[in-house]
Parts: structure tokens; sequence; C-alpha cells
């Protein structure tokens, strides 16, 4: 009896959550295509951007690299202002390789976050499963995850935001020059008191 109990419980909780969309489920259709992040997509390209992290109110800054070494892998590179590394770390879509943390970043759930954060910061190309043709958004499915790519309407990817099923995690904002390379971009996290903003330091 209690079993029993326990398990109408636990469908109805279930049946009260939907499945997260940003602008509701309703446009949405099933497609087979792929949509590619032109960001960090060159290979041996380096751009140098200023770091800004806000961590549960406290500011960090420093200097962060992105460069994509090979077919599958890009290199995540941020230092501090005195030129220390505070991470290194060679990530693709399915493994990654920490070369060094400094001890205070060396947890496990901080390097969680910011491989997840850098993963889908540097994907090159999405699968795209679903498409929403009214806020030009494609839905990309993954591992549990759930990637709402939005297109501007100069067809320039603007942003990335990763959800689970039910809530969205984080949300990835970009903005281009005018030659259309990136400018600045936001990792904003909704579960946790994380936000990082890197503008573009030409050299």
């Amino acid at each position: 009896m209690r079993h029993l109990v326990f398990s109408l419980l636990l469908l109805l909780l279930l049946a009260g959550c939907k499945v997260y969309y940003p602008n509701g489920k309703q446009h949405y259709s099933t497609i087979d295509t792929t949509v590619q992040n032109p960001y960090f997509s060159e290979l041996n390209e380096e751009r140098l951007y200023r770091a800004t992290i806000h961590f549960y109110g406290k500011d960090f800054t420093g200097m962060f690299v992105a460069k994509r070494i090979s077919q599958d892998d890009h290199r995540i590179v941020l230092t501090s202002d005195l030129g220390n590394t505070l991470f290194d770390i060679t990530i693709s879509k399915d493994h990654h390789v920490v070369n060094y943390v400094m001890q205070d970043l060396n947890r496990k759930i901080i390097l969680n976050t910011l491989i997840r954060d850098f993963k889908a910061l540097t994907q090159p190309d999405y699968h795209i499963d679903h498409q929403n043709l009214t806020h030009r958004e494609f839905l990309s499915i993954h591992a549990d995850r759930r990637y709402f790519l939005t297109i501007d309407d100069q067809g320039i990817l603007s942003s990335i935001e990763i959800a689970s099923k039910y809530k969205t995690k984080f949300e990835i904002q970009f903005k281009t020059d005018s030659l259309g390379k990136l400018d600045r971009f936001q990792i904003k996290h909704h579960g946790i008191k994380l936000n990082m903003d890197f503008v573009n330091i030409p050299f």
C-alpha cells in the first residue's frame, strides 16, 4: 500500500513538470540539420579576451584565450592579471583533459561547471532535432542536455541556452563586430550565482 501511494505521488509530480521551452512548445517542428557555431572555429586562430567573473558577490579579472588546436579539440586558458595560470583545459565534445588548475579551483563542482560552459561555447556545430520558425530558434538534444540556439536577422548565432528537460541552466550570449568576429560574449548561470563577461582585446 505504501509503495502504491508513493508511486502515485511520484507520477503526479512528474506529470506536473512541463518540459522546458524558452518561448513555449508551440511552433516547433522536427528537423534534421546542423547549425554551425562560427566562434573559435578557425584552426590555430587565437583571440585574447578580458575576462570578468562574478561568483557569489566576488569579482575576478584576468585574460582568457580559447584556441582550436585540432579538428576535435580546443585549448582553454585563463590567467590572472599577474600572469598566473588559473586553469588550462583541453576540451572536445565528448572528453576533456585538465592540463592545469590552481588549487582554489580544483574542486569537482567548479571544474565540471567550467568544462560544461566552455564545451558549449566552443562546440563547432550542433545537430538540430527541432526548429521554431517563429523565434528563429533551434533545439539540439545531446546527453540529456537541451541546447536552444538563436539565430539573428543576419543569420548569425546570437545565443545558446542550455537546459535540462525541465529548467534552464545557463546561457551564452554573443556580440560580433562589423567583420563578424566575436567581440564580446557572456555566460550567465541561473541556478548558481556565476556570471562571466569576456571582451575582446585586439593584439
